[in-house]
């Protein structure tokens, strides 16, 4: 790192030491703020976390929706017979009861139609009291009814609202659950409240309960970790408590900035608990190290900050630099993610950088005056099993730490091997310890067989990159919920006896629309597409409407138009017509949302509007696509291709980060090769198991960036500190691999096991997400340890030698042929 650097982390240590009063207080202070702050987080999941509310799309879609469509909860109404007069006036009640609720724009039932159909016909807003006089009425205008009877025993009730908050449509949907109870249909009718609306409000419930629960399993699994893995050092468990810190600033950030909290948000938390858990690690197991070879704990927390800072500084630069890349995707939750991401890492190394170093000087401070009074009394106590002294190294005269009065990193006194009775490290190698034995044979064992570990690395990660290209993506969300969620399972029910309902919307924008031109072609293409897509079953528009008023065809003015239109209840003119310039055509695709893979409707969508340019539209006349069905399949695109391009953008901004913090292009080469390949094996693992990219799997390349990365920055600090110190190459790399390397081991395992909790979701997306991170934790650490040592030793000895050099040794090394005029001499 810089001089200029390193020196501001010294004087940021001397005033953390001199100062560790107030930056306690002030951390605790934070934690609190950070709560509050938290209390205003909100779990959402509407259209406007998938689609760019300033892009056509999103904005065609606000325009249908302001217009023709209104959030709904839907209530199925099942029974002997749904036009008994005894259900109707049932369903009438549930009506009367819910347009009084507040935020409740319409209900829309069988009720309402017979009502209006009875009022032209007879003068009497009322239901009739015979299923005959009900029958005759529907016999008048049946297309108007099929909108929401289906058959004899099923009809549908839509109570549709605006732009409410999730606290107000939970509100409705009570009130819905509580209206349906009171509005007494006759026994053996069965009601069940579904729709995507109240599917939605059930989803963020269930998401919300989850993730706490989650959570709590993760933190659970890595105390698991910590305790067996994170040995050799005092207060093991401190490293997680720093890191939950780090969260609650992260959570507090979250409610003051209004970040609404995705299922892709879900996902920051156990990344975030993996990236903290190794800064925190990396500075205590530096603390503990500094603290045995200082005079006081002072220079200890000095030398901690003056060494150990910049050197995670640097991995979280680059993590962060990393995750820039999540900013330009096109899905808004996937940017929300980047942006938790950057501000919960800068959160953790902050708590991990002055909190954690201060609570473990607190924490040696009252172990050394717990043992000097059990020395002083003879008594062991309670309190020394938990804050146990540290053991100093035997030759501690020749240990001095800071020099406040050393420049350019000179004089800092710091003996490597002597003091602690070993020549390869900067402490004594225990070889009982299960790690540091393991990391000393994977490296001699990488060293020896490098060329082909590079070979079999190389040809995995292109496999890996081509099988990658095969995957699908999959955006259909009610894939993702737990399969046996009441609320899905009432859904699910709903298509199976209404046969689906999805639409693609048309909207024709015209200057007046009585126009029998306009209605007769929306009228021939909805007839076109019906007979010609296999999955357009039905088209309906207020073409279809005066059809059915007019004896089946359409009338030649304008004036016989809107004299039918004066017959068509309003509910149905507003259903179907804006104004007088703006009519909308429905192609109904039942259940294809479902039976179709996103790219089939997306190429659907695609056949449609070529087909509307082939048939011509009236002079004067637009057509625009739209519907809640039309934004998934952009939310496809950008899935497939949206996710490669933050990729290699990530690998771009990562090399080049690399380039201007080291100034050194074979520095940057290295992390970003081992990164590279580990990215390609994700690919594998994911064809492997059969999992498809969803909006949480797509941020896989850009994670794997940000932990790889790291866990090699911080082994290649390691090993040209080491080399700074006169270690050979070779002997560097061992020390970096063996020292940094456990923390490395311990922060990675211990994020494995908090990526496991995920694998418990009951939620798909979720659980499959934490599958393939487990996997892809495993390879980051086994590249981290097995290709990066040997690549950056080949990296060095090329920069050593000079290009030129090396290429002439292999030109040298090349069979040369034999020149036949010096054999004839």
């Amino acid at each position: 790192m810089s001089i200029s650097l390193s020196s501001l982390f010294e004087k940021m240590g001397k005033f953390a030491a001199t100062n560790r009063r107030l930056v306690f207080i002030g951390f605790i202070v934070l934690i609190f703020i950070s709560l509050y702050g938290a209390m205003s987080i909100t779990m959402y999941s509407g259209m406007d976390t998938y689609i760019q509310k300033d892009s056509k799309m999103y904005q065609d879609l606000e325009n249908y929706n302001d217009k023709f469509s209104q959030e709904s909860i839907v209530i199925m109404v099942e029974g002997a017979n749904v036009l008994d007069p005894g259900a109707l006036k049932a369903a009438e009640r549930l009506e009367t009861m819910m347009v009084n609720v507040s935020g409740v724009d319409s209900v829309f039932s069988p009720a309402t139609i017979v009502k209006a159909t009875n009022m032209q016909v007879t003068g009497r807003n009322e239901i009739p009291s015979t299923v005959e006089e009900v029958q005759d009425l529907v016999a008048l205008n049946p297309a108007v009814y099929e909108q929401i009877v289906y058959d004899d025993t099923h009809a549908l009730i839509l109570i549709s609202y605006g732009n409410l908050s999730e606290d107000q449509k939970a509100d409705i949907l009570t009130a819905t659950k509580d209206a349906a109870n009171f509005s007494g249909f006759p026994p053996g009718y069965n009601l069940i409240i579904t729709g995507n609306a109240a599917l939605s409000q059930d989803m963020n419930v269930e998401m919300s309960s989850s993730m706490g629960i989650l959570l709590a399993l993760a933190v659970l699994l890595m105390v698991v970790a910590l305790t067996f893995v994170f040995k050799g050092v005092r207060w093991r468990l401190l490293p997680l408590a720093v890191v939950i810190i780090g969260l609650i600033y992260t959570f507090g950030f979250m409610g003051i900035a209004q970040l609404n909290m995705t299922m892709v948000s879900i996902a920051a938390f156990p990344i975030l608990i993996g990236l903290g858990i190794d800064y925190a690690i990396q500075f205590h197991n530096r603390m503990e190290e500094e603290l045995k070879r200082c005079t006081t704990r002072g220079e200890a927390v000095v030398s901690t900050f003056k060494y150990t800072g910049p050197a995670v500084l640097s991995a979280l630069f680059v993590t962060c630099i990393s995750f820039i890349s999540l900013l330009t995707s096109s899905i808004p939750m996937i940017q929300d993610f980047g942006k938790l991401l950057i501000v919960g890492c800068v959160s953790c190394y902050l708590a991990a950088l002055f909190f954690g170093i201060v609570v473990l000087y607190y924490f040696d401070k009252f172990s050394e005056k717990i043992a000097k009074k059990e020395m002083e009394t003879g008594k062991k106590s309670f309190w020394s099993k938990i804050f146990s002294p540290l053991p100093k190294y035997k030759n501690e005269t020749d240990v001095v730490c800071i020099d406040a009065s050393a420049e350019n990193g000179a004089g800092t006194g710091i003996k490597h091997g002597t003091e602690a009775g070993t020549e390869t490290g900067t402490e004594t190698v225990n070889e009982s310890n299960v790690i540091t034995s393991a990391l000393n044979k994977i490296i001699d064992f990488t060293l020896r067989h490098k060329k082909t570990i590079f070979m079999v690395a190389i040809v995995t990660g292109a496999l890996g990159f081509y099988a990658d290209s095969t995957i699908p993506a999959e955006t259909d969300f009610k894939t993702y919920m737990p399969q046996d969620m009441p609320a899905l399972i009432d859904f699910y029910h709903m298509n199976t006896v209404m046969g689906g309902d999805e639409a693609i919307n048309i909207m024709i924008e015209t200057s007046d629309i009585s126009s029998p031109v306009v209605l007769k072609w929306m009228d021939e293409f909805g007839t076109y597409q019906t007979a010609n897509q296999m999955y357009v079953l039905g088209a309906d528009s207020l073409a279809s409407v005066v059809k059915e008023y007019n004896g089946g065809v359409i009338p030649d003015t304008n004036e016989e138009v809107r004299a039918i239109y004066e017959q068509i209840p309003d509910s149905v003119m507003e259903q179907y017509s804006y104004g007088n310039s703006m009519m909308l055509l429905n192609l109904n695709i039942g259940s294809a949302m479902n039976d179709l893979p996103m790219d089939g409707v997306k190429t659907l969508v695609a056949i449609i509007q070529e087909e509307i340019v082939w048939h011509q539209l009236p002079p004067g006349t637009t057509a625009t696509i739209t519907g809640s069905s039309v934004p998934y399949t952009e939310l496809l695109t950008s899935l497939l291709s949206g996710r490669v391009q933050q990729t290699l953008l990530g690998i771009v901004l990562v090399f080049f980060a690399l380039i201007i913090l080291y100034k050194d292009v074979y520095k940057a080469v290295g992390p970003v090769v081992t990164i590279g390949l580990v990215i390609g094996w994700s690919g594998l693992v994911m064809y492997a198991f059969n999992i498809v990219y969803t909006p949480m799997t797509a941020v896989m390349g850009c994670m794997i960036l940000g932990s790889g990365s790291e866990y090699s920055i911080l082994l290649m600090e390691r090993f040209y500190e080491e080399k700074a110190h006169g270690y050979s190459p070779t002997e560097a790399m061992r020390t970096a691999v063996t020292n940094t390397g456990i923390a490395l081991v311990v922060s990675g395992t211990t994020t494995i096991f908090g990526f496991l909790a995920l694998t418990a979701s009951a939620f798909g997306i979720i659980s499959s997400f934490g599958l393939v991170t487990v996997i892809n934790m495993l390879m980051t650490l086994l590249a981290s340890f097995v290709i990066f040592p040997p690549l950056m030793l080949s990296l060095d000895k090329l920069k050593e030698k000079g290009l030129k050099q090396t290429l002439g040794d292999f030109k040298n090394a090349l069979p040369l042929k034999s020149n036949k005029k010096t054999e004839m001499i």
